[in-house]
């Protein structure tokens, strides 16, 4: 009789130790890298109590100069995922990750979904620098989300949670940039290193000259620092220089002697910035307000009180929630309408231009979705309207055909430049014309706000979705404030 009780209670101890070593290891969290600080810090975000990422360029070196040793090589090939840049950031890693057997591996700027530059050194390399796009870490935010949940499904629900919570931070402060763009714009900006050209394009911020293309070795280091330093020279101190903090810069003081202005220390890598989930965060602001100050110095008092101009519109940064753009255009059908035409439903609007090779067609067609998506009921309290932001070539017969490719439902309007500028601002909205390269004034390209504006039935101003968030997100989100 004991010797069954034995028996038994070691048959129940052995259950309990398996049950207990299952447990335990179905709640170790998976083994995650990251290459550098801004991905790192996304990726803390997510995984925030649930595990740590691994950091492996932690601001010591640059990442182009950055080489694992033994021990490292060893953690990035049992690591269940490692996440970097690319070869032209992380030239060290892509051998070794070649090589990798076990985990994924998710290389960024081999992503699809993500806005990849090519750079302006190396014309055949791409932009490294995709971090400096708030919209390209919102995509990525949602697909290492996938890849965790893929990895380890029982922390699905935290890392969902995480996502919620960092996704409504990083849109709040998308938001807050795009509508203080023009505290970057209108004043001739030059930078030791040729990193900003994704901040260029998202908040209007145009570099009229660099010396280096990092992380690329230096090409014509002397001609460039000879040409930056004419025109440095002819501009007097109406301009601002910036360098970059923790980067070579041996030349700088070769273009400070031609003027009394002074650098100042930018900081896109997050070298000076503590490791963890706000990282990113802090380094996008810090850079936005360190531009800014320069800018706000210089630009003209016209341009500092143009607030006081429209005394209707309150700061979008401060309060967003109490915008209720106002317009009068002509529709496709070449009939007159306002926004008090569409009272009582959620309008979505977008501004673009029909010669739009690739962002434009892909917001439409992202608004047709969430269309589909919310279901014939829903999607009748909604107007999605597209607001053309070239007047010039955009006649009612293009705009009629280029909305009919995409849903019956959208309502393209447009109008003389001046009215088209005004509504523009109305909504805080940036575009700009760019020349062709070719110099053929009729194929111009323009840049422009790529966000999708939300306003509700009242007209007023309640979001905005950043470019790249898929249509079901959307949908999901505005099914929400429907339902509220």
């Amino acid at each position: 009789m004991r010797k069954q009780l034995l028996n038994i209670n070691v048959q129940l101890l052995f259950l309990l130790l398996v049950l207990f070593t299952n447990s335990s290891l179905a709640a170790s969290p998976p083994h995650v890298i990251a290459s550098i600080k801004p991905i790192h810090s996304i990726l803390a975000g997510i995984m925030q109590g649930v595990g740590k990422p691994d950091l492996l360029v932690d601001g010591a070196t640059l990442p182009w100069q950055y080489e694992p040793g033994m021990m490292q090589q060893f953690e990035i090939d049992k690591a269940d995922l490692v996440v970097w840049t690319g070869e032209e950031l992380e030239p060290k890693l892509n051998e070794l990750l070649s090589h990798k057997e076990n985990g994924q591996v998710v290389e960024v700027l081999a992503l699809q979904a993500l806005k990849v530059l090519p750079s302006r050194g190396e014309p055949e390399k791409r932009d490294a620098f995709f971090w400096l796009d708030t919209r390209n870490m919102l995509i990525l935010q949602d697909i290492l989300t996938r890849e965790l949940i893929a990895l380890d499904p029982s922390n699905s629900s935290s890392y969902q949670r995480n996502r919620e919570k960092m996704l409504k931070r990083l849109i709040q402060v998308d938001r807050e940039l795009e509508f203080g763009y023009r505290e970057v714009s209108d004043v001739p900006v030059f930078l030791y290193q040729d990193t900003q050209q994704y901040f260029e394009q998202v908040y209007a911020m145009k570099s009229d000259g660099s010396v280096a293309s990092p992380p690329a070795a230096p090409g014509n280091l002397a001609a460039n620092i000879l040409k930056l330093n004419s025109w440095l020279s002819s501009r007097k101190s109406d301009y601002c220089l910036f360098s970059e903090a923790g980067m070579e810069k041996a030349h700088l003081g070769m273009l400070t002697t031609v003027s009394d202005v002074e650098p100042i220390e930018i900081d896109s890598l997050g070298m000076k910035i503590r490791p963890g989930s706000d990282l990113y965060i802090q380094l996008i602001q810090s850079n936005f307000e360190t531009i800014a100050s320069c800018v706000r110095k210089l630009k003209p008092e016209s341009q500092q009180k143009s607030a006081d101009l429209l005394p209707d519109i309150p700061d979008a940064r401060r309060f967003p929630e109490k915008i209720s753009p106002r317009y009068l255009l002509m529709n496709h059908y070449g009939e007159m309408v306002s926004n008090q035409d569409f009272l009582g439903k959620y309008q979505l609007v977008y501004f673009g231009y029909t010669f739009c090779p690739d962002i434009c067609p892909t917001s439409m067609n992202v608004i047709s979705a969430v269309l589909k998506h919310l279901g014939e009921e829903g999607a009748a309290h909604v107007q999605p309207i597209f607001i053309s932001v070239d007047p010039k070539r955009d006649s009612i017969e293009k705009l009629k055909e280029y909305v009919a490719y995409f849903s019956p439902q959208i309502i393209a309007l447009t109008g003389n430049a001046e009215a088209i500028r005004r509504i523009a601002e109305n909504f805080k909205a940036f575009y700009e014309k760019v020349p062709s390269l070719s110099g053929d004034p009729a194929y111009y390209t323009m840049d422009h706000t790529s966000s999708i504006y939300l306003l509700g039935p009242g007209g007023n101003f309640i979001t905005k979705f950043p470019f790249g968030m898929s249509a079901i997100t959307i949908a999901e989100k505005l099914q929400n404030i429907m339902g509220e």
